[in-house]
């Protein structure tokens, strides 16, 4: 188990590889990064790869790799004193892109931390009805997921970048990801993150080994 500082003071975080038996105290967010491997609860549920679930005081068998997202309940978005430290604590989309496309927009960026061939960094977005930029290719060919920790979300398919070209909503919840939206190719159809409240939420970007 090793832990993780990108998400503090605000969200704690470990990361397992190989853990067996491991008592998670409390109520915490459980992701499966792994390609291939099952994370087993209590002996009894499977958790998919590439799936996320929050998981109560329970044991948990990572054969492969999970991330764990722990002390949920202090994290109040609707604590206006919480939601400006974040925004000072984090770096706003402007600040670290310098595009004036991103100026104003309320996207704020955890640092990003990088393990093995995952990387990830949590995004505060402190207004509801929030889209983010609508995209389809990435720097680099990876498989990317968004994690919802807080608040409610979706991310929406669309058939080009037009706005008005949407076809599908995967909701998200806290402790929620969506299925991969990737095809065998690694091709994304458009999409874009929108909030339906203020929210958190986790990016994973996960590269080829």
């Amino acid at each position: 188990m090793q832990k993780l500082s990108f998400g503090e003071p605000f969200i704690e975080s470990r990361y397992l590889e190989g853990d067996m038996g491991f008592a998670v105290s409390g109520t915490a967010i459980l992701l499966n990064l792994d390609d291939e491997k099952d994370i087993m609860v209590e002996g009894e549920y499977k958790l998919p790869p590439l799936q996320a679930m929050v998981v109560h005081s329970a044991v948990i068998d990572v054969p492969g790799k999970g991330l764990l997202v722990c002390s949920l309940g202090t994290l109040d978005l609707d604590d206006l004193q919480t939601l400006d430290c974040m925004r000072k604590g984090w770096k706003s989309n402007y600040e670290l892109t310098h595009l004036e496309k991103h100026r104003g927009v309320p996207f704020y960026k955890s640092p990003r931390v990088t393990i093995g061939n995952v990387t990830m960094n949590f995004c505060l977005v402190s207004e509801p009805g929030c889209p983010s930029g609508i995209h389809r290719e990435h720097p680099v060919p990876v498989r990317e997921l968004h994690v919802q920790i807080a608040g409610e979300a979706y991310v929406d398919l669309m058939k080009s970048a037009d706005p008005d070209s949407m076809y599908a909503s995967l909701p998200l919840t806290a402790g929620i990801t969506h299925m991969p939206t990737w095809n065998a190719d690694g091709v994304y159809p458009w999409h874009r993150y929108r909030t339906k409240t203020r929210s958190v939420f986790l990016g994973v970007e996960i590269a080829d080994e």
